[in-house]
């Protein structure tokens, strides 16, 4: 069966789910009551769940934020839960794949329908082969979680949580309507120390028979320092190529899912937002981004302008950055990111840039 590319956290889950498609962005529906917004169950639940978050960070209390999680689950719980997910998304390709002509299905649809015939015939046999390797993945995930949680509560940590307001919950749940395993987003926005700051919970998942947990790495954000970093990009093409003429520069076109790829995010936070490549692109390099988003919705312009550049440039994958001269000739393409330090990611690219060490 033809599977997402697992990315991260929950990895093998989401991607068995169909949880990596692009999710579309229905029309709001227009609530009749402006004044006293409806508020539904789901988001109620988020709600809770980034105060308790919140408040297991403020407290130091590791325990409290691991039963948060997904990864606080018994292995029995998980497996019950995950191996339900599988049955529901079988099921459903059925449902899809049969409903297309027979003369008319490609082989690997046919094939698609056959395996996803014999999961549901036995469902406990099929899935025991999957379970070892999820078992593994979500127990990895479950470490990363517990280790950022201590960094950031450590005597260490950079910032005094004693110190953080009381928080902003921002809610974003999957508008997707045949979702299997539903997802959401909780941004948890708070001052301390005169700074502001983002926990965010990049992704959390209602498993079948439980209430909604963290199924991803966390991530916290120095507002002050990311609204600089921002500054550096421009979304236009065109007139990143008029600033590297003028200038005497290259341009650096990122194309990046911001929001959603776990490797984009973290080239973000580990180089991008960093000084030392900051300073040094400020010297070279026109920047701009192309962004394809999940959680928010660019103005439609900008969205067909980057569906264009993306075409244009034939790339395939997210991170992809193309180092280009002031005519918009590509010169070297970096794919993807493999957690390398500022300094090595920079060294590599000034390489490129200058091949002479000029």
């Amino acid at each position: 069966m033809s599977l997402f590319r697992i990315t991260a956290l929950l990895a093998a889950l989401l991607l068995m789910t169909g949880c990596g498609r692009k999710p579309t962005h229905p029309p709001a529906a227009k609530n009749p009551n402006p004044a006293a917004p409806r508020i539904s169950a789901d988001e109620k639940a988020l709600q809770q769940i980034g105060q308790q978050v919140f408040a297991a960070f403020v407290k130091g209390d590791t325990a409290k934020f691991r039963a948060l999680t997904v990864a606080g689950l018994t292995a029995a719980e998980l497996e019950v839960a995950l191996r339900k997910v599988r049955e529901n998304e079988a099921h459903q390709y059925i449902s899809r794949l049969e409903a297309i002509p027979v003369d008319q299905r490609n082989a690997l649809q046919l094939d698609t329908l056959r395996l996803a015939k014999a999961f549901v015939a036995s469902p406990k046999t099929a899935f025991a082969d999957e379970w070892p390797n999820l078992q593994s993945l979500i127990g990895a995930l479950g470490n990363t979680q517990l280790k950022f949680f201590n960094n950031q509560t450590t005597t260490n940590a950079p910032l005094n949580w004693s110190e953080a307001g009381k928080p902003s919950l921002v809610i974003s749940i999957n508008p997707q309507a045949d979702i299997i395993l539903p997802e959401a987003r909780v941004n948890i926005v708070f001052s301390a120390g005169g700074k502001s700051y983002r926990l965010q919970l990049s992704n959390c998942a209602k498993l079948p028979g439980h209430d909604w947990r963290v199924a991803e790495e966390l991530r916290l954000i120095d507002l002050t320092a990311e609204a600089a970093a921002e500054k550096d990009w421009g979304t236009s093409l065109p007139a990143a190529l008029k600033q590297a003429k003028a200038e005497g520069k290259r341009v650096l076109i990122g194309f990046t899912g911001s929001d959603w790829n776990p490797s984009c995010i973290a080239l973000h936070d580990r180089v991008l937002t960093q000084p030392v490549f900051r300073d040094w692109a400020a010297q070279k390099l026109a920047l701009v981004r192309a962004d394809f988003p999940r959680h928010t919705s660019p103005p439609k312009i900008q969205a067909d302008a980057n569906k264009l550049l993306l075409r244009k440039y034939a790339v395939e994958g997210f991170p992809t950055l193309l180092l280009l001269d002031a005519g918009g000739n590509e010169l070297h393409r970096i794919e993807g990111y493999e957690n390398e330090d500022v300094l090595e990611w920079v060294g590599a690219l000034k390489k490129k840039l200058n091949p002479e060490g000029e």
